[in-house]
């Protein structure tokens, strides 16, 4: 899969960047919206939770945190991944035409999709970046590893969108179930809350929540200027090296019978 993926870089990275200039093609503003959309969803959610939440998390993590900055360090990459995700999944059915006409390898439609989630991801960390600088955060090096974690993040979305994605061309209900279960599981993870309201046995359990690790680091990095624990770092490379697998071994059994029936 990896040497098929990189046989096909040129065309991946082409298919990503035409999917972000044609988002909001044909609108006033054009690619803006790639800026606008996350700062109103930075201020919304800011308005909503930051009353709620602030205060909690200033007393729970032990340093007083601008309360939009540890919003959206856990937000934006959970969007980035959720989007990888749905893309994923309705990669080989939204590309039907090309799967029927062209000898491209079926990972390569889930990869654009992931790639275009992880351009909009960089788009929306530099606004975080810029106003985490403009609330007195002082950039450290530590700031320099960020890419790793949310890399690992979008590499996890990859893999589960490819899993999906293959059995979607089966079971067509699996796109909307997913498109649903994200919208639930946003809130299995403390991205909103801090992890400390939570009864212990349930931060226990959120150890081995996929998403969790790469979170966790992304704020360790960004807002505590510190190296997360190692087992994190393990945790964070081994669920999308393990679901990659397992969604390569999927499309191998079944690759003969999706081009018949996307």
């Amino acid at each position: 899969m990896t040497i098929s993926l990189y046989r096909y870089r040129g065309f991946i990275w082409h298919r990503a960047i035409t999917e972000i200039r044609n988002r909001y093609a044909g609108t006033g503003i054009g690619v803006l919206w790639n800026i606008l959309h996350p700062l109103a969803l930075i201020v919304t959610y800011s308005l909503v939770f930051s009353t709620i939440m602030s205060a909690r998390i200033d007393a729970m993590q032990g340093k007083k945190l601008p309360y939009v900055v540890y919003l959206c360090s856990g937000l934006f990459p959970w969007l980035a991944l959720s989007e990888s995700i749905i893309a994923g999944c309705n990669a080989f059915v939204a590309n039907a035409n090309y799967l029927r006409k062209l000898p491209v390898p079926e990972q390569v439609f889930v990869a654009s999709a992931a790639m275009s989630s992880t351009l909009t991801l960089l788009l929306n960390f530099t606004l975080l970046l810029c106003i985490a600088a403009a609330l007195n955060f002082t950039p450290t090096w530590y700031w320099l590893l960020l890419p790793l974690p949310l890399i690992a993040l979008q590499a996890l979305g990859f893999g589960v969108g490819l899993l999906l994605g293959t059995l979607n061309v089966f079971f067509r209900d699996i796109a909307q179930w997913t498109t649903v279960t994200l919208q639930i599981a946003m809130w299995t993870l403390p991205i909103v809350y801090a992890i400390k309201i939570l009864p212990p046995w349930v931060a226990r359990l959120l150890a081995w929540h996929p998403v969790m690790p790469g979170i966790e680091t992304v704020r360790a990095l960004l807002l505590y200027s510190r190296l997360p624990p190692a087992h994190d770092w393990v945790a964070m490379i081994a669920w999308p090296v393990g679901i990659g697998v397992i969604a390569d071994l999927v499309l191998r059994a079944l690759r003969a019978e999706i081009r018949d029936l996307v």
